[in-house]
C-alpha cells in the first residue's frame, strides 16, 4: 500500500512556561498542507527499512521505529513486521512536521489494520510526538496542552503559494531551551481563533495582528537568512509566518 503522510504549518504558535515533567504546553493553529512524503507499506517476515534518502542518525532513533514499536506495546499486538521504503520529500528540520506525518501515516495504518478505535489511536500518538495527534486527521484545528487536545474547525481555504524549504536543520529541543532562557524578554500576542476567523472573513488587519509564531523571536537571531526570506514575502504583499520551530517559511494571500 502506498500512502501519503501529508504536512501542516503553523498560523500560530505560543509555547508556555516549563512544566515539572519537563514538557511544554502549546497553543497552535494547525492545517494541513498539501506538501507530503510517500510510504510504500507492507507486512513481511522481517522488519526493514530503506529510503531515497540517507539519515544522519540510525533506524532504531526513526520516529517511524519509534511509533511502531509505541503501537505494539500500547496495543499488545506484536506478532507483525513492516517493510517500508520512504520517499522523503519533506525535509527535515522544517518545522512542517515531516517526521511527525510519516509516524502518524503508520500509525493510520495500522490502527486501520488491527481494528484499533479512535479514541485508543489518538492516544497512542501522543506518545509518539506533539504533531502527530494532529495529523492523524489533518485540516484545520486548534491544539492545546502537548498537542493532544484538539479543537477542530471547518477547514480553512488558505491561498498558500509556497513554502521556502532553506536547507537549515533547526532544532527543535534547542529552540525550547532557548524560549526558556529569554523568555522575559520574549513578546506574546494574538489569538487563534480571532486568526481563525480574521483569514475566514478576509480581514487582512485582524490577520496581520494574529498571525504570530513564539520561535521567531529565539530562531532570527541565530539564522538571519529565515528573518530575511519573510520579510521578503511581505515586501511582495504576502502575509509570511515561520512554521513550528522552523527553519520552512510559508507566505499565503
Amino acid at each position: 500500500m502506498i500512502i501519503k503522510a501529508y504536512s501542516k504549518i503553523n498560523l500560530y504558535l505560543e509555547v508556555f512556561e516549563l512544566k515539572e515533567d519537563g514538557y511544554h504546553d502549546i497553543l497552535t493553529l494547525f492545517q494541513s498542507v498539501n506538501y507530503y512524503d510517500k510510504l510504500k507499506i507492507e507486512f513481511s517476515e522481517k522488519e526493514h527499512f530503506s529510503s531515497d534518502k540517507s539519515f544522519s542518525f540510525p533506524w532504531e532513533k526513526n520516529i517511524i521505529k519509534k511509533t511502531i514499536d509505541i503501537f505494539k506495546k500500547e496495543t499488545g499486538i506484536n506478532n507483525f513486521n513492516l517493510n517500508i521504503y520512504l520517499e522523503k520529500l519533506l525535509p527535515e528540520g522544517g518545522g512542517i512536521g515531516g517526521g511527525s506525518a510519516d509516524s502518524a501515516a503508520v500509525l493510520n495504518f495500522l490502527s486501520e489494520k488491527f481494528g484499533i478505535s479512535d479514541k485508543d489511536t489518538a492516544e497512542i500518538a501522543v506518545k509518539c510526538g506533539s504533531d502527530v495527534p494532529f495529523l492523524l486527521k489533518g485540516g484545520t484545528a486548534v491544539a492545546e496542552k502537548r498537542g493532544e487536545k484538539l479543537t477542530f474547525l471547518e477547514p480553512l481555504d488558505i491561498n498558500l503559494f509556497r513554502i521556502n524549504f532553506l536547507g537549515i536543520n533547526v532544532s527543535t529541543k534547542n529552540m525550547y531551551n532557548e524560549i526558556d532562557k529569554n523568555r522575559k524578554q520574549l513578546k506574546h500576542y494574538g489569538n487563534p481563533y480571532k486568526l481563525y476567523e480574521a483569514i475566514l472573513k478576509k480581514d487582512r488587519k485582524k490577520t496581520e495582528e494574529n498571525l504570530f509564531n513564539i520561535f521567531e523571536q529565539v530562531v532570527f537571531p541565530l539564522y538571519p537568512k529565515i528573518r530575511e526570506v519573510k520579510e521578503s514575502n511581505i515586501k511582495e504583499g504576502k502575509f509570511s509566518l515561520m512554521s513550528g520551530s522552523g527553519s520552512s517559511v510559508f507566505n499565503f494571500k
